[in-house]
């Protein structure tokens, strides 16, 4: 009789599965940059391209040349980010200041690349440059971040909305303006009253005078 899989085996063929073919620090050390990669190349075709173009040179040399060197810039700079989080500790405990220097250390090396493509000579003015951009990059992150975590203050109109003459009124402010009106309206109808008093009154006199007149001329 065959013997029946053990249950522990069972569920660690399936967690296997579960996870898929590739390990997790496969994917984070080797697909990740190559993700990464592939969308700045991608980029560097469109903008290769367009370059190409604007200087009168052939577009698809231009377009490959360029589409080549932004993808092992892009490769690199998250393949050396990716090390230097691993080496740092864990990134759940990093702090901003260690995610700035991570970065300014990836965006060094992505220099060095980028000096390596273009000559020796260029190596040190890539470095330090790519490492500010990295450092300046990361920067802007963590303030986009603390100003999604900010909570949403009331500000007042602004420059616009100020111009916009039409403004949008709450149920009490519009019966507010509605009782307004029609206090406005009441005194207005008051007003016309009293005029047509004052006319039918002095239409009455007139009459009156007539007929006071038309016996004596008689």
């Amino acid at each position: 009789m065959a013997s029946q899989p053990a249950p522990q085996d069972s569920q660690g063929r399936a967690q296997k599965k579960r996870q898929g073919f590739f390990s997790p620090d496969l994917v984070e050390l080797v697909f990740q940059p190559f993700r990464v990669g592939f969308w700045t190349g991608t980029a560097g075709v469109l903008a290769g391209v367009g370059g190409g173009i604007a200087r009168d040179v052939n577009p698809v040399i231009s377009g490959t040349t360029t589409g080549l060197q932004w993808a092992a810039l892009g490769t690199t700079f998250w393949f050396s980010r990716t090390l230097a989080m691993r080496a740092w500790g864990s990134p759940e405990k990093m702090k901003s200041s260690d995610r700035v220097i991570v970065s300014t250390i990836a965006g060094t090396a992505t220099g060095a690349v980028s000096g390596l493509l273009r000559g020796p000579t260029k190596i040190l003015p890539a470095m330090f440059i790519w490492g500010l951009l990295g450092a300046g990059g990361q920067m802007l992150v963590h303030r986009h971040e603390a100003n999604q975590l900010k909570p949403q203050k009331e500000s007042g109109p602004g420059f616009w909305s100020r111009l916009n003459p039409l403004k949008k009124l709450t149920d009490e402010e519009y019966m507010d303006m509605m009782r307004e009106k029609k206090l406005k309206l009441d005194v207005d109808i008051s007003l016309i009253d009293d005029r047509i008093a004052e006319l039918r009154a002095l239409e009455h006199k007139a009459r009156e005078a007539e007929n006071v007149a038309g016996p004596e001329k008689n």
